[in-house]
């Protein structure tokens, strides 16, 4: 009980806070859909897409695979347990972080995997590794497609492009090469980096 309430007054401070300090404006937040298994995927630029893409998604929670290095610190931990952050060591093909996350989507959860597994910097678009695709596989649950675009400095504004669920067409019982899931990957890249053009040619 207090856990929950621990993570539903977090929720509604850190809305506030956006709100006031980047002025987050959502196109799209109707396409998040209410219950099902659907992976959340956004570009990452900074560390403020983490609050944005974890209390923007309507009323749902949304459960994230976070570094391990953000639990190295007691502060930093506790919070990340608050907030049902679980780790993931990067660049090592992490067997129990992918469990995890299947297990979250088994259960009709909603979890968020940045595709690209590390922030951008100077601008450069960096591709996606292939473990978002193989999950996506594992569990057969849709993508949903997130562009986060914007100056990221207070009082500036941040828009967030909330695309379509779309099937990546994998399944489970199939087995599939390392070059299809970065084929994959890179195929959720493409849809995330097209939202903006999307909802510009429908306006």
């Amino acid at each position: 009980m207090f856990h929950r309430m621990g993570q539903l007054f977090l929720r509604w401070s850190v809305r506030v806070i956006l709100h006031i300090l980047f002025r987050v404006k959502f196109v799209g937040e109707k396409q998040i859909p209410e219950k099902g298994a659907y992976i959340l995927c956004p570009n990452h630029r900074s560390i403020v897409d983490i609050p944005i893409s974890g209390t923007y998604s309507k009323s749902r929670w949304v459960y994230f695979m976070g570094k391990k290095e953000l639990f190295e610190k007691p502060f930093s931990r506790f919070w990340m347990n608050v907030m049902d952050v679980f780790p993931v060591n990067r660049g090592k093909g992490d067997i129990g972080s992918i469990k995890k996350a299947l297990g979250y989507l088994k259960k009709g959860e909603m979890i968020c995997v940045f595709p690209q597994g590390t922030r951008e910097k100077d601008g450069e678009v960096l591709p996606a590794q292939k473990g978002v695709a193989m999950i996506a596989a594992k569990s057969e649950a849709p993508i949903i497609p997130m562009y986060i675009t914007g100056t990221i400095k207070p009082f500036r504004k941040i828009t967030v492009y909330v695309g379509k669920p779309f099937d990546l067409g994998l399944r489970r019982k199939v087995k599939y090469s390392r070059e299809t899931y970065e084929e994959k990957s890179q195929e959720i890249m493409a849809h995330i980096k097209s939202l903006a053009e999307v909802y510009s040619s429908e306006n």
